[in-house]
């Protein structure tokens, strides 16, 4: 299976770098917020100005892919050197993920079958090529995290590990992850609160203790980057300052589900004067003013916020698309997902897959939608997917072997 693996890498690898070159992606300059903070950091050494104007020191992105980024542009420059550093950096960062989907499965105990299904499904499906391959954001880097996260979950769920001691570099790695991305919080907080209510009655003292030495884990992790914003922005943030940005971009007047269809409303990456309002007030309280703006809106439309909420949820589960069999294959994928984790339902790896799609997209539900949002998650759907594939295999096979004797 390790060999099947390898060969699942580099035939994904081969896929998305073509699918890169034949969309172009390779020339794609730095247009992002993420690409912008990384460009001026190689330039200047500063974490700032994420919408591609002076703006001043920003927490719009949280820091490890930014410096990542930064550092691949310290070495080639910001031009066409450094998109196909970077889009070969993010496809094998997604081939990866797809080569180790089948050793997940063995180990999670799915059939032998479901694990090559999952590895092939996984290579050929490609649900975003722009968050697979371009590297515009950290969405390629959060799939292969959560992968991370909820494998060394489950082994540590599936040991007991807790009940001598929970390994220090699993705190570590949460940390990190949270530094890469803070969506993974909800998912952290899901399992933990999930195994507080699954934990024996004289077994809870010690998981209490082994969950707060996780909780300071990642407090030790974050402070560096909550002292850093204290100085440069002037408030302890420990994640990221701009959801009061996307929460006004995504709820309002005229404001539609679909982040491309929100492109006309004032945004400081497409207009001048919001770029020059976030310069003049700073990046903190222009958030909070939008924050104020938004939650206000909604106070006094909650009927026009429920529908866009629906929207999104439903923009979540079944991507739209406007090419017919594209649409059409997500809702196979989707349908095939349930059904996948409703024949899971009685296993661990059934249990942490549905805290995982109970706590990562909720965010996501009262923001605008974009597919890249999803693709952390789509390789659960892939692997729900096959074990539902493959239980349907099974039943015509049973059924033509009943049939024949």
């Amino acid at each position: 299976m390790r060999r099947f693996a390898l060969v699942l890498f580099f035939v994904a690898l081969a896929i998305r770098l073509a699918a890169a070159w034949g969309a172009g992606l390779f020339s794609a300059g730095a247009s992002s917020e993420v690409e912008n903070i990384a460009a001026n950091l190689a330039a200047t050494g500063e974490f700032s100005n994420p919408y591609g104007t002076f703006t001043g020191p920003t927490a719009h992105s949280s820091p490890v892919y930014p410096l990542l980024l930064a550092a691949l542009y310290s070495i080639f420059g910001t031009g066409a050197a450094a998109g196909m550093a970077t889009v070969a950096m993010t496809a094998a960062v997604s081939a990866l993920r797809c080569a180790l989907l089948p050793l997940f499965a063995l180990d999670a105990g799915l059939d032998r079958g479901i694990a090559v299904l999952s590895g092939v499904l996984g290579t050929i499906y490609v649900g975003s090529l722009q968050s697979e391959v371009r590297g515009h954001s950290d969405v390629a880097w959060l799939g292969l995290a959560l992968l991370a996260l909820v494998w060394t979950s489950l082994r540590i769920w599936r040991a007991r590990s807790w009940k001598a001691r929970t390994p220090w570099w699993f705190f570590a790695f949460c940390g990190f992850a949270a530094l890469l991305d803070p969506a993974v919080l909800p998912v952290i907080a899901g399992f933990v609160a999930a195994g507080l209510a699954a934990c024996p009655r004289a077994d809870r003292r010690r998981y209490l203790r082994q969950a707060l030495l996780m909780a300071c884990g990642m407090f030790v992790c974050l402070l560096p980057w909550a002292t850093r914003n204290a100085f440069a922005l002037g408030s302890p943030i420990f994640t990221r300052s701009n959801f009061g940005l996307e929460f006004w971009h995504s709820n309002g007047p005229g404001r539609a589900y679909d982040m491309l269809k929100n492109e006309p409303v004032p945004h400081p990456t497409t207009h001048p004067a919001e770029s020059r309002l976030v310069a003049e007030i700073g990046e903190v309280r222009y958030n909070r003013l939008k924050l104020d703006e938004a939650r206000d809106w909604v106070l006094a439309h909650p009927g026009e916020f429920l529908r866009l909420t629906a929207q999104r949820f439903v923009a979540w589960w079944f991507p739209p698309s406007p090419v017919p069999v594209v649409f059409a294959a997500r809702i196979v994928l989707t349908l095939l997902a349930v059904t996948g984790i409703v024949l899971l339902r009685r296993t661990l790896v059934g249990a942490l897959f549905a805290l995982t799609w109970l706590t990562f997209p909720a965010v996501y539900y009262v923001t605008q939608w974009i597919m890249r949002y999803r693709f952390p998650m789509d390789w659960q759907l892939v692997v729900c997917a096959s074990v539902a594939l493959w239980g349907a295999g099974s039943l015509v096979r049973g059924r033509v072997a009943a049939r024949d004797a």
